[in-house]
């Protein structure tokens, strides 16, 4: 490795570990236990969009607490798509074994074994407010996370 190169296999693994810790800016004060979670948000129009990465698990609820304790629930949830798939496949097959004049047919079925909620989302989870509702930043968005306690998290335009 060059002089001006990482020198340890540590500190390598040290810096990918922290970029892969959290996607986007806002953070918690305290991450809750099991994964990390983090927000970012844009206002567009009289709209505050909020992005937040779970880390793939679903969002059961968002909303911005008001400085005087009052939670505005998000007007919208946008899931992102689950990993995997699910399906039902149908086939026919007709083949001819070695000899003249055999000939067998076979039908089959698949069935998907990932029906269901249980597995995790690719890409992150979006939560829309009413701007005039939410009022200017810094907002406090608090989320809930399936299995995991709710966490709030400052989304401050002064931080940009």
């Amino acid at each position: 490795m060059s002089r001006g190169g990482l020198r340890s296999p540590a500190v390598l693994a040290l810096l990918v570990a922290g970029c892969a810790a959290s996607t986007l800016p806002y953070t918690p004060a305290q991450q809750p236990a099991g994964f990390p979670i983090s927000a970012d948000y844009k206002v567009v129009g009289d709209r505050l969009r909020v992005e937040i990465d779970t880390g793939g698990y679903r969002l059961e609820d968002a909303q911005i607490v008001r400085p005087e304790g009052a939670g505005i629930p998000a007007q919208t949830i946008e899931h992102p798509g689950s990993r995997g798939g699910s399906g039902v496949g149908v086939g026919i097959g007709i083949g001819s074994a070695g000899r003249i004049g055999s000939v067998g047919i076979g039908t089959g079925v698949g069935i998907g074994t990932t029906l269901g909620g249980g597995g995790r989302a690719e890409g992150n989870t979006l939560a829309w407010f009413p701007l005039d509702h939410v009022g200017p930043g810094p907002w406090r968005l608090r989320v809930k996370v399936v299995g995991v306690q709710p966490t709030d998290i400052v989304l401050d335009p002064a931080r940009r």
